[in-house]
This record gives structure tokens, C-alpha cells and sequence, in this order.
């Protein structure tokens, strides 16, 4: 009997072995999800936005604030991904101040970042005097700096290439949402000046509109922060064709709208969206050496403006990502806030290439859609509780994909542009 208990007893700790190296062998064999040549690195210093969802690092490696740094001025603030930094050259070479920039890393993409930033400011000194840099990453994808260095080794030149062919196109960042309106409000907390311009980094301004700015700020007293303005300066934007320059100043931007290589910003996928900014109108008034209001716009539902305002002009709602209702819902609240839109006339800004019909991700009407739910039945009621007004930017209409839209309007076919240049140039 004896003998019969310690069989069992022993044929049990055998049992209990091969179990024991079956489960240690299955968890060391099994492929995981984000597997990596290094052990993961991790960021220090982040935060949490609102929602839990995103971490931010703001004012990454910063390097201080420069002697030259005053608040009375007006600051750029731009987001983007990996991608899209090589932008930053040509944006400093027309912006000569202070610029706030968010950046997209969701896992290794923090290690390139973190080797372009360190390599643009050793190459570029307007970047290096500058540009502060914020993070922003998925809680579920944390930022991981394991490779680290990767790039440290590229010439000043070849970092451009590597960066422009990094291989993410925005909307599509390793099929992660991309959080727009996280990134834009990270680049926002990151301004020091009571002024700014938040633009996409592939749009750049004329050259010369910061200190435009500032002298009219100056002539019109709008440095004062006694005084509430509750005024947004906008400024028209436009698109100029693949391989061309950025036109400098209004008289080479009306040379090229004339000759047929700019055009008024998504003339040929959303002409409605900056319509509002009435082309004919602000080209009548001619260029002059100072900047100033050339007319009062009215707010209207499907406007997009980019503008100068003061950085207390209210954030964007970080619960719409991908495409679609963005902006629209940050510039519906800035009205029923009590906001004023006034167009300058000599400012301008102008978007690399021509947006076209077809140049946009698969899932673009989907993430429309999508948007527009949270737009109309979630985001316009919460403006109903945030504000004591009678604005709105209701009645609500449904919404049609753009080319399901021409048997619907009106029985004239589909909706045409109101601006229709030249043919482009071969």
C-alpha cells in the first residue's frame, strides 16, 4: 500500500514538471504583439489628457526660453507626425519667431523623433532657436525609445529624405487613429505669447506676417490684457501646385491664381469650406506695406478659417479624430462664444500641392460620418450647457457623402466650384 503512494506521489511531481515546462516554454516561444531587437524604453515626464486615452510630454528636451522671448507677440503652433517634420525648414525659413510643435509617436516612432528633433536642431539654427517640441502617444501604444540613435549618424540632407519617406500618410499612422485635435491642443498649451496661429505644418505662411502681425497688434492696441478681444484675424489660405515655390507676398500669389497655379485652399473637394473668405473681394485690396482688417465675415457652418486669436480662444474637442468635424466644431464654439471674424489683407497662407477628389485615405467617408453624429447630437449639446446664448450652429441637416450629393441639390446635378482657374500647369 505503501508502495502504490509514493508511484502516485512521484508520477504526480512528474505530471507537474512537464506542466510547469510546457507553460514557461509556451509563454517564452509565443509571439507577442510588439516585438522589438531592444528591450522597450520608456519616456519619463508625461501626462494624461482629459480623457485618459492620450500621454503627453510638453516641452520635450527643452532647451529654455530664449533672451529674445517676449509675451507680446504671436507664436505659431503646428502637429503632425514623423513624417511631416521635414516641414519645419521651410516653415522656419517664413516664420522668424516662436514656434510650438506636437508631434504623433506611438511606439518606435519616439525614437525616430526623438533622433530628428536632436538632428534638426544641430542642422537648422532657426529650429534650434525656436521650435519647442511636445509628444503625443496612445495610452495602448506607449512611446518607446529603444532605438534611440538610429539616426544620429545622417547627414543634415539625407535626415530630409529619410523623414519625407519615413512611409505614414496622416489618417493612417500604423492603423491608429490619428488624434488631431489632441496634437493641436498639446502644440496650443505649449505657446508662451498672448497671440497665436495655428496652422497644419504643410501650410506656410507669407513671409514677413509675424512682424506684420505684431505692428498691427501694436497700431490697433491689441497687446492689452486688460481688454478682452474676442476677435479672430483670419487668414485666407490657398494651394499652389506640386514643384512650385510658395508664393512671398500678395502680388506673387494674384500672379499665380492668374497663370493657374494657385488656387483658393480644397477648391475642387470642399470649395464651400473657406468660401466665406470671399476671394474676389480680398483680392480688390491692393498690397500695402502694413497689415489690416479688409472686411467683417461672417461666421458660416462649413467654414474652416485659420486664424490669429488670442491662446485663451477656446480648445479643440480632443473626442473627434481622424477626418471630419474637427475644426468645424472649435470654430462653431468660437461663435457661440461670441466670437468675430475680421479678414486681414495682406496675410495669406498657402498649402503645398492641389487637393484633389481623389487624394484622400479610403476611409475618409466613414470617419465623416462618424463625426458628424458626434458633431450634431453629442458635441452641439454640450455647447447648449457650456454657454448662456441664443447662437447656434444648429439646425442640423443630414449628411450626404460628397458624391452621393448631385442628385440631391435641387435637381441641378452635383454642387460646382465657385473658382475655376486655369487648367494645371504640365
Amino acid at each position: 500500500m505503501q508502495l502504490h503512494s509514493v508511484k502516485f506521489r512521484n508520477l504526480l511531481l512528474v505530471i507537474i514538471v512537464i506542466q510547469a515546462i510546457a507553460f514557461l516554454s509556451y509563454y517564452r516561444l509565443a509571439p507577442s504583439k510588439n516585438v522589438t531587437s531592444k528591450q522597450v524604453v520608456y519616456m519619463a515626464g508625461e501626462t494624461l489628457d482629459y480623457s485618459g486615452e492620450y500621454r503627453i510630454v510638453q516641452f520635450y528636451k527643452y532647451q529654455g526660453v530664449s533672451l529674445e522671448y517676449r509675451f507680446y507677440d504671436v507664436s505659431l503652433a503646428t502637429q503632425c507626425s514623423v513624417n511631416h517634420l521635414h516641414h519645419l525648414v521651410e516653415l522656419l525659413d517664413r516664420w522668424d519667431g516662436p514656434v510650438s510643435c506636437s508631434v504623433f509617436v506611438p511606439n518606435q516612432d519616439a525614437s525616430f523623433a526623438d533622433d530628428a528633433i536632436k538632428r534638426l536642431r544641430q542642422c537648422f539654427p532657426k529650429i534650434d532657436r525656436h521650435v519647442s517640441f511636445h509628444l503625443v502617444y496612445p495610452s495602448t501604444h506607449i512611446a518607446d525609445l529603444s532605438l534611440v540613435g538610429t539616426w544620429l549618424e545622417l547627414s543634415c540632407s539625407e535626415l530630409l529624405v529619410r523623414l519625407e519617406n519615413f512611409g505614414y500618410q496622416n489618417y493612417d499612422v500604423a492603423g491608429i487613429s490619428f488624434p488631431h485635435n489632441a496634437l493641436r491642443n498639446a502644440a496650443r498649451s505649449g505657446v508662451l505669447t498672448q497671440y497665436v496661429l495655428l496652422v497644419d505644418i504643410d501650410v506656410m505662411p507669407n513671409v514677413g506676417l509675424r512682424n506684420q502681425f505684431i505692428e498691427f497688434a501694436n497700431r490697433n492696441s491689441l497687446f492689452n490684457t486688460s481688454v478682452m478681444d474676442l476677435t479672430a484675424y483670419v487668414v485666407p489660405v490657398f494651394e499652389v501646385l506640386a514643384g512650385l515655390e510658395f508664393p512671398k507676398d500678395k502680388k506673387q500669389l494674384l500672379n499665380g491664381v492668374e497663370n493657374g497655379s494657385v488656387r483658393p485652399f480644397h477648391n475642387e473637394t470642399c470649395w464651400w469650406c473657406h468660401k466665406t473668405e470671399d476671394f474676389e473681394r480680398w483680392k480688390s485690396f491692393p498690397q500695402s506695406e502694413n497689415l489690416n482688417v479688409a472686411f467683417i465675415a461672417e461666421w458660416d457652418k462649413s467654414w474652416e478659417p485659420f486664424y490669429i486669436a488670442r491662446r485663451d480662444v477656446p480648445m479643440f474637442d480632443e473626442r473627434f479624430k481622424q477626418y471630419g468635424f474637427d475644426r468645424i466644431q472649435q470654430i462653431c464654439e468660437m461663435y457661440v462664444a461670441g466670437y468675430g471674424f475680421s479678414v486681414l489683407d495682406n496675410a495669406f497662407l498657402t498649402h503645398h500641392g492641389w487637393k484633389t477628389a481623389g487624394g484622400f485615405y479610403a476611409k475618409k467617408d466613414s470617419d465623416n460620418a462618424q463625426n458628424w453624429i458626434l458633431f450634431n447630437y453629442h458635441f452641439k449639446d454640450n455647447l447648449l450647457t457650456k454657454y448662456s446664448t441664443n447662437r447656434t450652429c444648429s439646425p442640423i441637416k443630414p449628411w450626404i457623402p460628397k458624391n452621393k450629393r448631385g442628385a440631391l441639390v435641387g435637381g441641378q446635378g452635383f454642387v460646382k466650384s465657385r473658382f475655376n482657374p486655369r487648367r494645371q500647369l504640365e
